[in-house]
């Protein structure tokens, strides 16, 4: 695909060599808002500066990594892209860029970031994609996630393109590169990095414009029973309603693993619906 170009920011071998820091993508992986307009706004700006002239010459249109119904932390990054994005392109007296997504019906539910190469294909082969073409028709294409490490969804992209015999010119935009060994396990410890226990992610929610993501909640189901008292004691009802609703529309109600703690995240809800009615 010759028009499949690379922009990163930021590029690392280990999380000791991290030139951003870990503990804020940690934060950003489980809907710290706050980290996503930081390294979106970063990503705007470093992105903006090298192909200015690419971006104000053309239509753009902006994609976020694709999800199926819950937001993941690249979509919630993306928006703040584009808003700075936006910014600086109006202010150069360019064109601001549209926003579009790619469907995507999800096929497992595993945390992703413990697989190989490998394991990640097999399961991602298995997800149906759809991208709008009429909506991208001669547009340049902004393909943005929050990291880069093995490739996997940057070449399931490509091929959808190919399949849809779309030849639009691309890029494809990470806030960071993993240039390591290969190592794909070095996503779940930055992930975790902040983030190390049920303790740790209820101080978040209670940050300014947190959001429930999709990673939080497969957490959130994994936990034992005692975790998950502590969990729904802490946090609000509104995000507890969230989470609930996220496990409807994600399906996640109907794996054996996580039906013990969705059902008692729906009894407690309707109790407290009860309890004001």
């Amino acid at each position: 695909m010759s028009n499949r170009n690379r922009f990163f920011v930021h590029s690392f071998h280990n999380l000791e060599s991290a030139e951003f820091s870990v503990q804020k993508y940690s934060r950003l992986k489980f809907g710290s808002d706050r980290a996503a307009r930081e390294f979106g706004y970063e990503l705007a700006i470093g992105f903006f500066n090298r192909h200015m002239t690419t971006l104000l010459s053309n239509k753009c249109v902006v994609i976020p990594s694709p999800y199926n119904y819950v937001r993941n932390a690249a979509t919630i990054m993306t928006g703040h892209f584009c808003n700075k994005l936006n910014e600086l392109l109006v202010n150069a007296q360019g064109a601001h860029v549209d926003c579009s997504l790619i469907h995507r019906k999800v096929s497992y539910t595993n945390d992703y970031g413990f697989m190989s190469k490998e394991q990640r294909k097999s399961l991602i082969d298995n997800d149906s994609f759809y991208l709008n073409k009429d909506f991208t028709d001669g547009k340049v294409l902004i393909f943005v996630d929050d990291i880069f490490i093995t490739g996997t969804h940057e070449n399931k992209l490509a091929e959808i393109l190919r399949r849809d015999g779309i030849e639009n010119k691309c890029f494809f935009v990470y806030y960071a590169q993993y240039q390591g060994t290969d190592n794909p396990e070095i996503e779940a410890a930055l992930n975790f990095s902040a983030v190390k226990n049920v303790n740790d992610y209820i101080e978040l929610t209670m940050e300014r414009g947190h959001h429930i993501i999709v990673r939080p909640i497969k957490y959130i189901l994994s936990q034992d029973k005692d975790t998950l008292s502590q969990l729904i004691k802490e946090v609000e009802t509104d995000k507890l309603r969230e989470i609930y609703h996220g496990c409807l529309g994600e399906g996640y109600y109907r794996i054996p693993a996580y039906q013990s703690n969705f059902k008692r995240i729906a009894k407690v809800l309707a109790d407290r619906d009860a309890a004001v009615a």
